[in-house]
Parts: C-alpha cells; sequence; structure tokens
C-alpha cells in the first residue's frame, strides 16, 4: 500500500507547542527570581548555541498576559517563548530528519522551566500545519469523496474542506490560500502532562501519515 502511495509535496510547514501553567509565575517574573530562570534557561540552551543576543522580550506588551521572553535558535529556526501563563515552542518548515533535535531541545527547555519554578504544567497542545502541493490526482477529486457535494449543490466548487474532532484530536484539511489548486492541514492534539516529546513526536508522526493517507499520500 505504502509504495503505491506518492510523496506529498509539502511546504511551508510549522509546528508550535503551548504548555500552560497551573497557576501564573508572577513571582519569577520580576527581580532577582526572574534574572534566575533566565540564567537557567540561557544555560539549558547553551548547547544550541543560545546566547544573550538570542534573547529578547516583546517590547509592546500591553498587559501581562502578553509579556514574553524569546529564546532564538536560529541553527534549528526554532525558538521558545516563556510567559507569566505558559512556554510555547515552534519551528518553521520542521523536517522529520531533524526530529531528535527538536525533541532534545524542546525536552530541555521544558525540563529546566519545571525545575526552576517548581510547578507542574496545566496542559500540553500541539500544532502542526503545513501546505500540501497537488500531484497526479487533483485535491478537489479526492476530496469530493468526503463530502456529499450533490447535498451542497456544489458539485462545481472548485475545492472541498473536511474535518474531524476528537477529545484529543482535530485534523482540518482546507483549501491553501497561498499555493493554488493546493491543501492546508492542521493537526492539532493535546496531551497528558506527563507526555514527554519522543512520545509526542512518534504519535504526530502517525498523525500525519494517517492524514496523508487518506489523500493517497505519504511522507519520505
Amino acid at each position: 500500500m505504502q509504495e503505491q502511495l506518492e510523496v506529498a509535496n509539502i511546504q511551508q510547514a510549522f509546528f508550535e507547542y503551548r504548555a500552560t501553567f497551573k497557576e501564573p509565575i508572577t513571582p519569577f517574573w520580576y527581580g532577582t527570581r526572574h534574572g534566575e530562570l533566565t540564567n537557567a534557561m540561557l544555560k539549558a540552551l547553551s548547547p544550541w548555541r543560545v546566547n544573550l543576543e538570542n534573547i529578547s522580550w516583546n517590547q509592546a506588551a500591553k498587559n501581562l498576559a502578553e509579556a514574553q521572553l524569546t529564546f532564538a535558535v536560529p541553527s534549528l529556526l526554532a525558538s521558545v517563548q516563556l510567559g507569566i501563563g505558559g512556554l510555547t515552542a515552534s519551528v518553521i518548515n520542521p523536517d522529520w530528519s531533524m526530529a531528535s533535535h527538536f525533541i532534545s531541545l524542546f525536552q530541555t527547555a521544558v525540563d529546566t522551566l519545571r525545575a526552576t519554578i517548581a510547578q507542574e504544567l496545566q496542559s500540553q497542545q500541539t500544532t502542526l500545519g503545513f501546505h500540501v502541493i497537488p500531484g497526479k490526482k487533483p485535491f478537489q477529486e479526492i476530496l469530493s469523496q468526503f463530502v456529499n457535494a450533490k447535498s451542497l449543490g456544489a458539485e462545481d466548487a472548485k475545492m472541498f474542506g473536511v474535518s474531524a474532532y476528537y477529545s484529543d484530536f482535530t485534523f482540518v484539511i482546507d483549501g491553501s490560500a497561498v499555493f493554488p489548486d493546493s491543501v492546508f492541514i492542521r493537526l492539532i492534539r493535546t496531551f497528558q502532562i506527563t507526555t514527554r516529546f519522543e512520545e509526542m513526536a512518534g504519535t504526530i508522526y502517525k498523525d500525519e501519515q494517517t492524514v496523508l493517507q487518506r489523500l493517497g499520500l505519504k511522507l519520505k
């Protein structure tokens, strides 16, 4: 079956991880304790060549919810953003061949943060989004099998979109606003607070593989 599938032409992918704290870490945001947190993160991320030049503040924050300290990791096109209410980690154009590097980076950031603030996470959620260029078969034709175009009165629609919502997983396949006749796929999954990045990566990979298979495609 896999041999018959066409390799997906994926463009402009992005990955985002969001974790929320049980309580806001306001005590660590000002004074000496903020310095303690910044130093701990800087030291932990130094193997990825993160230095003082890679740390920035959100100067335009209008309130505490928007206050953010960003640790950029240029070598991986990644960043870790720390706020009072949670942590966000993101990657531009992630590649599964580099998965071990992202797993190590993000797990180190989360472990360091938890140890420093002495607090557990309240939630963890990941989002993987990407555009897919059509292959031999048009996406409009492929997606038409998942909708009742006749009942919708949309037999001549240029593109269709489908989505599915579970208690811990959502996937959306929609028309791309960037590439002609292409689709944009978004995969959102919620994980238990004890789940580590290595396990998350395995689950996300399967999610992506499964959704692409519905389009007659596969990962490299």
